[in-house]
């Protein structure tokens, strides 16, 4: 997140100038600046003399949030986010590994960290993001807190206020207002580390950045989307969302102004884009599919105002790309990005009427390669493993393991980092995905089968009468061995065409494997874009089954 030192670079420039808006709070920028500088001096106190000084935040975005993560940048607390949906054991391990010393957390998220277990060792302070909304004039004016000591009444201890813990270590709590009604500082201490980390889905592996890196990958999303101070940036992705965060950095250390929702409501955010006059925004893909099914989105291409839209990309479809269009304008940017390698190629709006789905050109500062089995680097058309180079690209793990390769691809020898995607480079530079290598879930592996069905999923993706759809291979007792294949149609009354048009590409495609086809109301989405296999599983499985024995019902019914 931005520092303080350029916070009031842009105090002094634009002291009434908005920095940052969440609801009725508005901050301007001497307002952010004395607030982070408040914040900052609360939080020193608390960090500890030795060890690892790390941060983790578990909140949703807010006000309170983005001073923490401005004040823990200028500190050089490296603070990670954590997704909330990940369930307690996940998080616990999380926890474990990076042994912050500092928990931000959402009051609505407490329960998640609430009697885990943690290793020996000084216990973390939590600091509760409260939630209380600023004045709306004077958004950062201390008004007397519920939990703030009375006049004269001496501070608790933290021992005094900590809970015990399973492993009898105690937690130290203490609410974001009564930090925030420190004293500013006298002077910026020296920062304490120059990196950054973040958590790779799906294991407890954590990619870390060193600050030269971020700087200039801050100066290639500057160059590619040509943000300035003039833009106004919505934030409807978690921040704990690697691109969410970089992208409202950067809008920040340019002088825009940032707009956070935490609503994830369809007719909210179509309010905020005409109220704000936003330019630039940030959506994770369920948001984007809600906003873009609403009607309350309809006039939004006509404001004129709104420039770019950025989301992960890989499991969006053609109604997307078109409905963006329709509804939003030329604006909607789809981004191929990971914790390793940071925003790595996007599929502009132009690009995205005339490419297939999961392409993508390299953006600013970034190289893409394709690479044989044997390392070496393939030429355009042949497919192969993704590797990529660049400024967004992570320095290396936590746990020092190494994913790395030195190439020439064409501009001397480069460090590149090899991905699990597989994918092809045509003549033009542009990245088309083709499967995955690893963290595929059919219950027996087998390649020519996972190509085939990351090809159909491409093509039902590419069908402009689904509004959404995904496969996935299941082994169940109730179905064997078959793919499960959800679809939202493009419109009420069309199920019966994309049923057919469905059923179609999977016999045509993966004739082997039999395809149960079922119209739902939804696909759920991580704000990453994947698909949450299981949640969708547990909705749509019992109703395959339920279909499966009234057929069985019926024929029985017939052939007596």
């Amino acid at each position: 997140m931005i520092k303080l030192d350029d916070i009031r670079r842009h105090a002094a420039a634009r002291p009434d100038a908005i920095a940052v808006a969440d609801g009725a709070t508005r901050l301007s920028w001497t307002d952010f600046a004395d607030a982070v500088d408040r914040f900052a001096a609360g939080l020193v106190a608390r960090l500890p003399e030795a060890g690892p000084v790390r941060a983790v935040f578990l909140a949703r975005p807010s006000w309170e949030l983005t001073v923490a993560l401005a004040a823990c940048a200028t500190l050089g607390v490296p603070c990670t986010g954590l997704d909330p949906t990940q369930g307690s054991d996940r998080l616990e391990a999380l926890l474990g590994t990076l042994d912050p010393c500092a928990v931000f957390v959402d009051p609505r998220y407490r329960p998640l960290l609430e009697g885990g277990t943690r290793p020996s060792g000084p216990a973390p302070s939590w600091i509760t993001l409260d939630g209380t909304a600023a004045d709306g004039t004077e958004p950062v004016k201390r008004a007397p807190a519920e939990d703030a000591p009375a006049e004269g009444a001496r501070e608790p201890e933290p021992s005094e206020t900590g809970t015990p813990k399973a492993s009898g270590a105690p937690r130290t709590e203490v609410s974001f207002r009564r930090l925030s009604r420190s004293e500013p500082l006298r002077r910026l201490p020296e920062p304490l580390h120059r990196e950054s980390l973040g958590v790779v889905p799906g294991g407890q592996r954590i990619a870390v950045r060193r600050a030269a890196t971020e700087g200039r990958g801050l100066l290639g999303l500057v160059d590619e989307f040509g943000f300035d101070a003039h833009d106004t940036h919505l934030v409807a992705a978690p921040l704990w969302l690697p691109l969410s965060l970089h992208l409202a950095r950067t809008l920040l250390a340019v002088g825009a102004t940032v707009v956070l929702d935490a609503t994830q409501d369809a007719q909210t955010l179509a309010a905020l884009v005409t109220a704000e006059h936003v330019t630039t925004a940030v959506f994770d893909p369920g948001t984007l599919g809600r906003l873009l099914a609403d009607p309350a989105s309809a006039p939004l291409a006509h404001l004129g105002r709104l420039r770019c839209v950025i989301t992960p990309g890989r499991h969006l479809g053609r109604w997307t790309v078109n409905a963006a269009w329709e509804r939003l304008g030329p604006v909607l940017h789809l981004a191929y990005t990971t914790p390793e390698t940071g925003l790595s190629a996007i599929l502009t709006p132009e690009e995205g009427q005339v490419c297939r789905m999961r392409t993508g050109r390299a953006v600013l500062g970034t190289t893409i390669t394709v690479l044989d089995e044997e390392g070496a680097v393939l030429p355009a058309g042949r497919p192969g493993r993704v590797a990529v180079c660049g400024h967004h690209v992570m320095d290396g793990y936590l746990d020092g393991e190494d994913a790395f390769v030195t190439l020439d691809a064409g501009a001397g020898e480069q460090r590149f980092f090899v991905t699990d995607d597989l994918g092809v480079l045509d003549e033009q530079g542009r990245l088309t995905l083709t499967g995955r290598r690893s963290g595929v879930t059919p219950p027996a592996r087998d390649h020519a089968l996972d190509a085939a069905l990351f090809r159909l999923e491409s093509d039902l993706l590419n069908l402009p009468c689904l509004r959404d759809t995904a496969v996935v291979r299941v082994s169940l007792p109730t179905l064997g061995d078959a793919l499960v294949v959800p679809f939202i149609a493009v419109a009420v009354g069309r199920e019966a065409s994309g049923h057919t048009a469905l059923r179609t590409a999977c016999a045509r495609r993966v004739p082997s494997v039999p395809a149960h086809v079922i119209a739902v109301d939804h696909i759920p989405y991580s704000p990453m874009g994947r698909i949450r296999t299981a949640e969708l599983l547990e909705a749509v499985v019992p109703i395959i089954t339920l279909n499966l024995q009234l057929e069985q019902t019926v024929h029985q019914e017939i052939s007596a």
